[in-house]
């Protein structure tokens, strides 16, 4: 998953999108409340006293208690929220938590970081989206190449075409890779100056808004691509197909 470029998207930080991501299967309603008491209530105790609260035990039960009813929260995101609420970075209009217990507030604290928890969940899951789509994308191909490569000795069997220009010009790659070329000594060099000959004596569309000589560079450019589609037909034809 790339992180940064995550976070540059949501213009969040990456450690908070990190711890996120790492408590999304934490949260209270997946790890049960009852296992879940000893570690908020040690949070709540290391919270408290931040914000000039005496952290008594009354306090400390108080708060624990009205926590575990947000049960779409994690134990270690209690203390991001309070953070991001520290930096102003959540969407609250009352930025302040005085020195007592302040259900309310704390209650908005908490509604206000799951809200921008949701962000991070979107760009997170629209990334894996992308991600398994093109692992996908990635399976079919390999999925149709090898398919054609089962069917390929068929194809090449069953080709009823008459010269060398019906040859499909993909067939070439396949049969190098299927290790079906192998030319023997100066064949290659024989088939590439007949593609040459042949291809010269192609004629070529004239363009006559170009001057003459951009005309005769596009032509020799034009009249080597051509040769190297041929060369290939004509290596699948006198190799593979063993024509003549």
């Amino acid at each position: 998953m790339n992180l940064p470029a995550i976070a540059m998207t949501i213009e969040e930080k990456i450690q908070d999108i990190q711890l996120v991501i790492d408590n999304r299967e934490k949260r209270l309603f997946k790890t049960g409340i009852v296992e879940s008491l000893p570690k908020i209530n040690q949070v709540v105790k290391q919270i408290l006293p931040l914000y000039g609260i005496d952290a008594s035990p009354e306090h400390l039960v108080e708060v624990t208690q009205f926590i575990t009813t947000y049960k779409l929260i994690a134990v270690d995101e209690i203390k991001l929220a309070f953070e991001k609420f520290a930096r102003q970075e959540l969407n609250i209009d009352e930025h302040k938590l005085y020195g007592k217990v302040d259900l309310a507030a704390i209650g908005r604290i908490l509604t206000a970081y799951i809200t921008w928890r949701q962000k991070v969940y979107f760009t997170v899951d629209m990334e894996d989206e992308k991600k398994r789509g093109k692992m996908e994308e990635e399976q079919r191909q390999i999925e149709a190449k090898r398919k054609f490569y089962a069917e390929f000795p068929e194809m090449l069997s069953g080709f009823k075409g008459e010269s060398y220009e019906d040859v499909p010009v993909y067939w070439y790659d396949a049969a190098m890779e299927a290790g079906l070329i192998g030319y023997a000594e100066g064949e290659k060099r024989a088939i590439w100056e007949e593609a040459q000959d042949i291809a010269s004596k192609q004629k070529i569309q004239a363009d006559t808004y170009i001057d003459f000589k951009t005309q005769l560079h596009r032509a020799a450019e034009e009249s080597k691509k051509r040769a190297v589609i041929i060369a290939q037909k004509l290596a699948v034809w006198r190799i593979v197909l063993n024509k003549r």
